[in-house]
């Protein structure tokens, strides 16, 4: 797989017409490879195990909302992409499962857990977002349009949470499941200082 992922990048680097730095540019197309191929396997893996567990449109619908807002909003990273992948996929298939175990639980709190959840969601992007590593940092106007789009992002979901108002006591998985994957990318956004004890 890697010999296939190294092959590929050096020919779309030599086809790409930046060749002064075609060595560079092959280690940049390798790794956009992986991440893609990081990324596919892991929405695979949730969609595989969600279904096994009877929890597919909750977790998939979890998954679009937090990969929608982590686009533009940014978020923590994991130590590496096994790990990243493991989380991944664990984490949305297990908020899938609870989400449609708790969903009828929540009778008529549903609109309160959603509006909460919406509310927190924004006001983290609002205060937090785009985080990036520090490796690669953003200009105050691509910062700001990132910031504008991650609220874009919360508010075109906030909208399909609570858009069918009146089915939103029939169908809460909809709108626990809309807010769950916002809530959770939120956290991710969140300042966080580690605590190394030296």
């Amino acid at each position: 797989m890697m010999h296939s992922i190294q092959s590929l990048s050096r020919r779309l680097a030599s086809e790409n017409c930046y060749t002064a730095g075609a060595g560079h540019t092959a280690e940049v197309y390798a790794y956009a490879i992986k991440v893609l191929v990081l990324n596919a396997t892991a929405f695979a893996g949730i969609i595989l195990f969600s279904w096994l567990l009877g929890s597919l449109h909750t977790s998939v619908l979890i998954w679009a909302a937090a990969f929608s807002l982590r686009l533009f909003a940014g978020g923590r990273h994991q130590s590496g992409p096994m790990t990243c992948w493991i989380l991944t996929v664990g984490v949305f298939t297990m908020l899938g499962l609870l989400v449609n175990t708790f969903a009828r639980a929540t009778g008529e709190y549903v609109l309160l857990i959603t509006a909460l959840g919406l509310v927190l969601a924004l006001f983290t992007v609002v205060t937090s977002a785009p985080v990036t590593i520090s490796s690669k940092q953003f200009t105050a106007s691509k910062r700001r349009q990132l910031k504008m789009a991650a609220v874009a992002v919360v508010v075109f979901w906030a909208t399909i949470a609570l858009a069918p108002l009146h089915g939103i006591f029939d169908q809460p998985e909809l709108a626990l499941g809309v807010t769950t994957g916002l809530v959770v990318q939120s956290l991710f956004i969140l300042p966080y200082k580690s605590s190394q004890n030296s």
